[in-house]
């Protein structure tokens, strides 16, 4: 299978996810429940519908996963409208935290409404997202121990997103660190709908950690990519900026590899010593960073984490065609160029 399969694997899942989520944010006409739907990309600034939304990855594999243990795709809705609505929250937070004023080619709910009720809107979601699993369909049990994998994953991807933070103020993090962070920040949030969508599948314990794993090294695979295409990316595609990770002093995986370097090293804690980092500066750092191999070993590092993930695959009680399917969502997660 190729990489446009394990997006369009994971699309099949689409209509069902929006059609959930539109029911846990609702129709409400209060400004709070309107900022909800226009950080889900239902509405524009004036309350006006559109067509968009994002590509809901994370809980299309939740239901995927849950499908690929034997359920009912409709059994794990619970788990990916919460783990949906948690990803939104952190975006919104980590908006206020970075200053973005643009995501996806549209200004970010911190450009709109200012940090204070940023907040709010990303605490709104997070309520919305543990509704979902205490209120939702399905047997008890199961969405307590849904629950409980997500809460431990939320609590993960907060503190590596205080690292993320502190590195900044740092002039050397060593590789290790990085992916630690990493492992939580990004990882967690791509390990957890795995293993949410087993356990509400009815799968074994044994095997749902596994799945979780899975998703654990396919989210490490998809942060290396995502930093390589944080500075190498196109912007028209991405809808993100490829200078806003090195202007922010960002210590992303391509500039800790660079920093390692004893000629990129050197020109970034040069610019990075300044008081901001200017575009002729940017400029001088990638070429550093594509001089040092920065690019190839970000690119390297993904497809190290996306075989890992396949040696887990082996280990779960699944039939080819869904070893297949779990592949190609890997390929997809690891080489996207979106």
């Amino acid at each position: 299978m190729s990489v446009s399969d394990g997006l369009a694997i994971l699309g099949r899942y689409r209509d069902a996810i929006e059609r959930a989520l539109r029911e846990a944010i609702g129709p409400g006409a209060s400004p709070i429940e309107a900022a909800a739907r226009y950080v889900m990309g239902w509405e524009d600034g004036e309350g006006q519908p559109l067509a968009t939304g994002g590509k809901r990855i994370r809980p299309a594999l939740c239901l995927f996963a849950a499908e690929s243990f034997g359920a009912n795709p409709a059994d794990a809705l619970a788990g990916a409208v919460a783990i949906e609505l948690v990803h939104n929250f952190s975006l919104v937070h980590d908006e206020i935290q970075d200053h973005d004023l643009v995501r996806h080619n549209r200004p970010t709910t911190f450009a709109r409404l200012g940090e204070a009720q940023a907040i709010n809107v990303g605490d709104f979601l997070y309520t919305r997202a543990i509704a979902a699993l205490t209120h939702g369909a399905g047997e008890v049990s199961r969405r307590m121990a849904a629950l409980a994998v997500l809460n431990n994953a939320i609590e993960r991807m907060i503190r590596g997103q205080w690292e993320d933070l502190a590195f900044e103020a740092r002039e050397r993090v060593e590789v290790a660190e990085y992916l630690t962070m990493v492992a939580g920040k990004t990882g967690a949030l791509l390990a957890a709908p795995v293993e949410i969508g087993a356990i509400l599948a009815g799968a074994p314990p044994a095997s749902a950690r596994t799945a979780g794993a899975w998703g654990a090294s396919v989210g490490a695979a998809f942060q290396a990519q995502d930093d390589y295409l944080g500075i190498w990316g196109n912007p028209d595609i991405t809808g993100k900026s490829n200078t806003n990770d090195i202007s922010r002093k960002k210590k992303t995986l391509p500039v800790v590899h660079g920093l390692n370097h004893p000629i990129a090293g050197a020109v970034l804690r040069a610019a990075y010593a300044k008081p901001a980092v200017e575009p002729a500066d940017v400029v001088q750092i990638v070429a550093a960073l594509e001089a040092a191999g920065s690019a190839e070993y970000c690119r390297e590092r993904a497809a190290a984490q996306a075989a890992e993930a396949d040696r887990l695959l082996q280990m779960l009680p699944l039939g080819e065609v869904q070893r297949a399917e779990f592949r190609a969502i890997a390929r997809y997660l690891a080489d996207r160029d979106a």
